[in-house]
């Protein structure tokens, strides 16, 4: 069968290396499945890498592209049989419906062989095995649990192969609410640290502590979430003992959502209650920094499917917006009313 230059030169334009699989030869066949194989390989670490490397991804895939184009021309351009009744007979032969089977059959085999092994071979660099996860996974759980005396159970791991280390999101056994993440090496031993487990264990003590007086002040709809930072160098479990953070103030984060239908008509009244809620923090917070959040949503919002998401913790709604917002990074810094600003979104 007749092969005709622009229908492979078309095909090798659409896909990189099909026009040469339409020639059907052998030899490029293997050339059309490697070219394939290797573009799909630096695709795939292009988005392994999410895009950071694309300066040298894409250059590469695109002279691959145009590798398949050239070589196309170069067969229909350059080939010259010394015996056109030898060329004849094998064109007849590699026509034949047997032949024709074999070739594809042929083709796709080594097509699906080198797409593995540019996979497996290509990924390797990036990519962890299940035993080497689980290798981290002992022992970020071994540490945890000599540190703080309970038993841990980590839940998710994502590795960063550009900087060689783990994120790990833990929970403990006996509060699995506590959810908090840490980091580890992947070296051997692998090496955790920078676990957040204490923040969350304050943040739920102050949020206690911090929900009765909210209640007083917002009875028909507030939730609040706490969160706590403090480099301690020992372990203290209890909140109300953190008193200074290896030389530096406590910093404490709380973040209410409130389901209320605010009005322009009300922010004064709305900011009363606010400065309210200023003077009585201090009552329940530990001597440090204060950081104090607001968000209104309308009162509609307010059903037992949000409610139970942000009882749980999942911070504000995603999807939904607030009709106003306060925030005020230091709450001693406010005196009076003139000092706090409802912002519309």
């Amino acid at each position: 069968m007749k092969k005709h230059q622009l229908t492979a030169v078309v095909l090798s334009v659409i896909f990189t290396g099909l026009g040469l699989f339409y020639i059907g030869t052998p030899m490029l066949i293997i050339t059309g499945a490697l070219l394939m194989a290797l573009q799909g390989a630096v695709l795939y670490f292009l988005l392994l890498t999410l895009g950071f490397l694309g300066f040298l991804a894409l250059p590469a895939a695109l002279a691959l592209h145009i590798a398949g184009i050239v070589i196309t021309i170069i067969y229909f351009t350059y080939r010259s049989p010394k015996k056109p009744w030898l060329e004849q007979k094998r064109q007849r032969q590699l026509s034949s419906p047997g032949a024709i089977a074999a070739r594809t059959v042929i083709g796709l085999l080594l097509l699906a062989g080198s797409v593995y092994v540019g996979y497996t071979e290509g990924t390797a660099p990036f990519t962890k095995s299940a035993a080497e996860k689980q290798v981290v996974r002992e022992a970020a759980e071994h540490y945890l649990e000599q540190k703080y005396g309970e038993p841990f159970k980590v839940t998710k791991m994502d590795h960063i192969w550009a900087v060689g280390s783990y994120n790990l999101t833990a929970i403990p056994e006996g509060a699995p609410e506590l959810e908090f993440t840490l980091d580890s090496t992947d070296g051997s031993p692998p090496v955790p640290s920078g676990e957040t487990y204490l923040n969350r264990v304050w943040g739920a003590q102050l949020r206690d502590k911090a929900e009765p007086v909210i209640d007083r002040l917002y009875p028909d709809g507030a939730f609040v979430q706490a969160w706590v930072s403090c480099n301690m160098k020992q372990v203290v479990r209890e909140y109300d003992k953190l008193d200074s953070c290896s030389g530096e103030p406590v910093s404490q984060n709380v973040d209410i959502v409130v389901f209320a239908d605010v009005a322009e008509g009300s922010l004064d009244q709305e900011k009363e209650r606010i400065l309210e809620l200023v003077k009585q923090l201090p009552g329940v917070t530990v001597p440090g920094k204060t950081d104090l959040q607001i968000e209104y949503y309308p009162a509609k919002l307010n059903t037992p499917a949000n409610a139970a998401k942000l009882e749980k913790g999942s911070g504000a709604l995603q999807d939904a917006t607030p009709t106003y917002q306060f925030r005020e990074f230091d709450i001693s810094r406010i005196t009076g009313t003139s000092d706090i600003e409802l912002r519309k979104l």
